[in-house]
Parts: C-alpha cells; sequence; structure tokens
C-alpha cells in the first residue's frame, strides 16, 4: 500500500511540474497573454518609394528598412508591387530591401509594408563601426572644432558627458557652433557637426535615422546620434542631450546611408506613413512564435483551423466539468444520476441560457417519464423501450421546436442542442429508481443532477477559465494532478457529516 501511494504521490508531484513549467514557459518566454482581451501597442508603418522608370532599361530600386530596431520587433512585414523580383540584404548595420525589373516604362510604386510591436529594451552593442577617422578640415573649421573639444573636455567626465557638452556649446549658436553648421541649425546639419567634433575627438559615434510611431500620413524622418563609450552605444538627443531614445522613435537606418537608390527611373520620391494598430496578444504571440520556430506553438491549438479550435474551446471544458462533479459527489455527497449526465447537460445549457435550459430539461424529463410509466403497462424488453423512449424524446423536442417558431421564442429552439441520448437514459434510470426505492429518491436524484448541472454551468460559463484551458492545454495536467490527490481522499463527504451528526455527539 505504501508503495502504490508514494507511486501516486510521484505521478501527482510529477503532472504538477510538467503542467505548470509548460504554462508558465509558454506565458514568460512565447508571451501567452493571461487574458483574452488583452492587446498589445503595435503600429503599421508603410514605405512608398515612387518614380518613373526610363524607356528600354532594366530598374533596380532599393531603400532602407528597419533592421530589428531597439524597443521593438518586427511582427510582420510585405513587399508590395507588380511583376518586381524582391530581395533584402545586409548593409552593414541595415537592411536594404532591392526591387529589380528587367524592363518597364512610366509611374511605378513599391510599397513596403511592417508591423512593429512595442518590446523589452534591446542591446545594440553589436552595431559595427570603424575607427572614427579624422576629417579634412578648412582650417577655420579645425580651429572651432579644436576650441569646443577643449570646451567640452573641461566641462566633463566621460565620453557620455563629453558628448552631452559638446551638444550644450553647439546650442549655444556662438561662432564657432555656426561655422561648423554653415548657418544651418537643423537636426541634420547638428549631427554632421557633432559627428566632426567626436571623430577628431577620437570617439566612435554614428548619425541615426527615425520616425516617430504616431498617427501620421506624410511622417518625417527625423535625426539622432548614437556615440559608442566603449561598453555600450549611447543614443542622445541632438537638440538636448537627453540620453535615451523616446518610447516611440523607431530607429530605421544608421549612418550616413541614402534611404533611397533608384536606377533606370526618374523623379523618385519616397513617403512614410504611420498608424497605430492595437493587435490581440494572442494573435501576437502566435506570430512571434512562429518566427522564432518554436515547437510548443507550432504544435499547439492555435494552428488548427478556425472551426476545428471553436470545437476543442468546447471539448476541453469537459475535464473540468467532470470535476465540478467530483467535488460534488465525493467531496459534498450530493449524488446524481452517473458523472458524465451533468456536464453534458451543462454544455447544452451554454446555449440555451440557465433559466430556458432548466425549463426544457425538466419539460422533456417530465413528459418522458410519463411516457415510461405507460409503456410499463406493456411489458417490453429494455432494448425496445429504450427506443420508443429515444423517439418520444425526439418527438417532444421537436414540438417545442414548432411552437416556439411560431410564438417567436427564439430561445425555444435551442432544445436541439441538448443530448437526447444522455435524456432517454436519464428517463429510464429515474424510472427504475422510482419502482425500486421510491418516488422521494427518483427525485431527490434527479434534482441532484439538475443542481451538478447548474454548477457546472456556472463555472464552465466562465470566459476566463474557458480561454485559459484553451491557450494553455498543459492546464489539464495540473487538472489530473488535482484529481488524483483529491482521489486519495476517503474520509467523511460534507452531507454525512450532518447525517452522522447525532453518532459523533454521543
Amino acid at each position: 500500500m505504501k508503495s502504490q501511494a508514494k507511486h501516486t504521490y510521484s505521478l501527482t508531484l510529477l503532472l504538477f511540474v510538467v503542467g505548470f513549467g509548460l504554462f508558465f514557459y509558454r506565458h514568460l518566454a512565447l508571451d501567452v497573454p493571461l487574458s483574452e482581451n488583452k492587446s498589445v501597442n503595435s503600429w503599421t508603418v508603410e514605405a512608398n518609394l515612387k518614380f518613373t522608370a526610363e524607356r528600354d532599361r532594366p530598374v533596380q530600386a532599393r531603400f532602407m528598412i528597419p533592421n530589428s530596431p531597439a524597443h521593438f520587433v518586427i511582427l510582420d512585414e510585405y513587399f508590395v508591387s507588380q511583376n518586381y523580383g524582391v530581395m533584402t540584404n545586409l548593409r552593414g548595420n541595415n537592411r536594404e530591401a532591392v526591387w529589380s525589373l528587367r524592363r518597364s516604362t512610366g509611374p511605378q510604386s513599391l510599397y513596403y509594408r511592417a508591423i512593429f510591436r512595442e518590446a523589452d529594451a534591446q542591446s545594440v552593442s553589436n552595431l559595427k563601426s570603424s575607427y572614427p577617422k579624422k576629417q579634412q578640415l578648412p582650417d577655420n573649421q579645425k580651429a572651432a572644432v579644436e576650441t569646443i573639444i577643449k570646451h567640452a573636455r573641461a566641462s566633463s567626465a566621460d565620453i557620455q558627458t563629453f558628448a552631452q557638452s559638446t551638444i550644450q556649446i553647439l546650442n549655444q549658436e556662438d561662432g564657432n557652433a555656426k561655422l561648423l553648421v554653415e548657418g544651418d541649425m537643423s537636426d541634420k546639419a547638428r549631427v554632421d557637426a557633432l559627428i566632426k567634433i567626436l571623430a577628431e575627438a577620437k570617439i566612435e559615434a554614428m548619425p541615426i535615422q527615425g520616425v516617430y510611431l504616431k498617427q501620421e500620413n506624410r511622417a518625417q524622418m527625423k535625426w539622432y546620434l548614437t556615440v559608442y563609450n566603449g561598453n555600450q552605444w549611447l543614443f542622445i538627443n541632438p537638440q538636448t542631450g537627453v540620453v535615451g531614445l523616446p518610447k516611440h522613435f523607431l530607429i530605421w537606418t544608421y549612418g550616413q546611408n541614402t534611404l533611397f537608390e533608384v536606377s533606370g527611373g526618374q523623379k523618385p520620391s519616397f513617403s512614410l506613413s504611420v498608424s497605430p494598430t492595437p493587435m490581440n496578444a494572442l494573435s501576437v504571440a502566435k506570430m512571434r512564435g512562429l518566427q522564432a520556430e518554436s515547437k510548443l506553438m507550432r504544435f499547439s491549438l492555435l494552428e488548427l483551423p478556425v472551426h476545428i479550435q471553436e470545437t476543442y474551446k468546447i471539448l476541453l471544458m469537459i475535464p473540468l466539468g467532470a470535476f465540478i462533479i467530483l467535488l460534488l459527489r465525493n467531496w459534498v455527497g450530493l449524488k446524481t444520476f452517473g458523472t458524465f449526465m451533468p456536464v453534458l447537460i451543462a454544455l447544452a445549457f451554454r446555449e440555451t441560457d440557465l433559466i430556458w435550459g432548466i425549463v426544457l430539461f425538466s419539460t422533456i424529463v417530465a413528459l418522458g417519464l410519463l411516457v415510461r410509466f405507460y409503456l410499463d403497462e406493456l411489458r417490453l424488453l429494455l432494448v425496445p423501450r429504450l427506443n420508443l423512449i429515444l423517439s418520444v424524446v425526439i418527438m417532444v423536442m421537436l414540438f417545442i421546436s414548432v411552437i416556439s417558431q411560431n410564438l417567436n421564442l427564439s430561445s425555444g429552439l435551442s432544445v436541439a442542442l441538448f443530448p437526447m441520448i444522455i435524456l432517454t437514459m436519464t428517463i429510464e434510470r429515474m424510472c427504475i429508481t422510482w419502482d425500486e426505492r421510491g418516488a422521494l429518491e427518483a427525485l431527490s436524484l434527479g434534482a441532484g443532477s439538475l443542481f451538478a448541472a447548474v454548477c457546472t454551468y456556472l463555472v464552465m460559463n466562465i470566459r476566463a477559465i474557458s480561454y485559459l484551458l484553451f491557450a494553455f492545454p498543459e492546464l489539464l495536467l495540473v487538472l489530473m494532478a488535482v484529481t488524483l490527490w483529491f482521489g486519495q481522499y476517503k474520509g467523511y463527504r460534507l452531507t454525512e457529516l450532518f447525517r452522522f451528526k447525532a453518532l459523533s455527539g454521543a
């Protein structure tokens, strides 16, 4: 006995560990949400390159596209064009899309569309940058750079504060600053001037172009600066000197690369549009799992056809319903006609609504009992009797449906969802109990079965539980473990405590 108990407890523990282990892995590593209504912030960004193709010339167009941007994950991307071949290449720290066509003429339009999702900050220590080379500057600009470097070093302690001090000096717009930016105080001119100064000071730095993710039909590229401090790349606002990327700033390209190039075409124009696209967290988790080639997501219910998914959403609730019946029978002491009859009736209640379901169930069983008592007078064998009761049950269901249709009672039409075989067996067992143990016992078992079905329905109708079992089917292992644990209980039921109260007092 001890060996058997040890085996049972070991199996229970194993099911607990495996079930909860898969649950936490799916939630924490694969980002499967705990709520079906949870959404994630995501944006759709569309880039459009237009140009006019030259007659009888091969066309090749390319433009930069994001490559693992910090703070964001690319959920999906599309390349839209007509007859063009499309491929993507890595180009230093960047990625570019290349469209090519042997012959074309007239206006051309190429699209790149991607969906981005917020993510945890990603390390950008793997950026590649050649050691900064000092630029050949005119004497006046070189003198201005040396002056700015001297002042910045005097008011800084490390590379980060040096870069910030340099930005502050440029913002003063004195003679040295105006000389370096050549009268242009735009972000691009500021960043170019900063690169010159930092290169002269032997500090690695690169310009960045990006876009703010907000609703905008004609989004404009913004300039930023990234500086290497010896351990990591720091993002710095070229206007304010603030370190760190803004929350909704999407890095599009690193370095001085041009955004787009067209060969075999004229009058190119490039435009961006941004629109918020909140997405369901479960759909996002599915997309990310497939991108990461996760076996757990690939072999999951989410990969089944939608109509099959709906079927399993119902089937997965049956073990939970059976567990509720286990609690009611083995712990409370409630008597019912079998284990699965209340569960199947509860499933029917989910479609009929509770009140209508109780009324329809009671009506069918009552009429079925009347027919069953009449058949007793005919002294029929079991199988013919069950066949007749089944036919009567179906006829009663048909009658209720027709009457409901004519009275415009749509709820009555759902009577067809009741499990007719279960109703037939319930009527038969109830009638036998009536004959053997009396009417009170039969009605008590019928009422207990109906009460159990109602309790099961109330639990199975909780959408949060239904979603969790569908999104995390491994929780059935946990339910099995709890069932094994409860299966070891051999003590008194709750109703027996009241039943034998007098004996306990003696």
